[in-house]
């Protein structure tokens, strides 16, 4: 009788699993929620770091099968950005390198808007000089310019 009960307990875990894998790889807003992104731009390229939540689902597969599993997720929300590299990812947050993401020109930088594969609620720029801009519910980052 245990082990029936425990064969069950599994099958429904493994079938959770496997809803909750679907999900975050489909990266819909609805299994994935980006609260904040914060770039920091270095030169042409920018440190992103953000923070988001999952619905228990997903939650459970990331404590199940590790937060590597969000990695496609992540890479599919910043479809736009061209080299994208995940530094650190964790169950709620993630830092990512992103190269070439502004141009130089003359004695300023360029970047120009790149759409995000999702609305965040809250995205923060902050420029080489320690200034900053945010902008709530977004889905592309902003067209700017900044010092080097």
């Amino acid at each position: 009788m245990k082990l029936s009960a425990f064969l069950v307990f599994a099958l429904i875990v493994s079938l959770l699993s496997f809803s909750a894998s679907n999900n975050i790889i489909s990266n819909n807003e609805e299994y994935v929620h980006f609260n904040q992104v914060t770039m920091k731009f270095q030169g042409t390229d920018a440190v992103i770091s953000m923070s988001y939540s999952l619905d228990m689902f997903s939650c459970m597969y990331v404590f199940l099968m590790g937060t590597y599993n969000l990695e496609p997720a992540i890479d599919k929300f910043f479809y736009d950005f061209g080299d994208v590299e995940v530094l650190e990812i964790g169950k709620d947050s993630a830092v990512i390198f992103v190269k070439d993401v502004s141009r130089k020109n003359d004695e300023y930088y360029l970047h120009d808007s790149h759409e995000m594969g999702g609305t965040v609620k809250v995205l923060t720029m902050m420029y080489p000089d320690g200034s900053t801009r945010t902008v709530s519910s977004v889905t592309a980052t902003p067209d700017t310019f900044y010092d080097g």
